[in-house]
């Protein structure tokens, strides 16, 4: 399966799933999102490119992690971190690097460039 298969795939699923979560539990509340989005995350095993696969991971690592901590911020678990996201741009990018230099199969071909230009 191709990516624009799996983008596809993963709209239409998270839409869905959406939509019947709101009309079964009569809720607007972001449970309807997160179930729907973990549900519709399922949708990568479906992409035949384990380099993308990774790749994706670990942007969607780096995604989860900052929306984590901004729910947990809004229903006041944890208080406001000043400058949350300066202090967590160094650990995530040397995780980046780190697979960029040691496990060269985690991204796909030719992101090199862009990396070097």
């Amino acid at each position: 399966m191709g990516f624009c298969t799996f983008l596809g795939m993963f709209s239409g699923v998270y839409k869905l799933l959406l939509c019947c979560l709101r009309r079964l539990r009569n809720k607007e509340d972001g449970y309807n999102s997160m179930i729907s989005g973990v549900i519709a995350a399922f949708m990568i095993m479906f992409d035949t490119s384990k380099r993308r696969r990774k790749f994706l991971i670990m942007y969607i690592f780096c995604r989860a992690l900052d929306t984590l901590v901004s729910v947990f911020e809004k229903r006041g678990y944890i208080k406001k971190i000043k400058y949350f996201e300066a202090y967590m741009f160094g650990p995530l990018l040397s995780f980046l690097f780190y697979a960029y230099m040691f496990e060269t199969e985690c991204f796909p071909p030719g992101i090199d460039k862009m990396f070097l230009a």
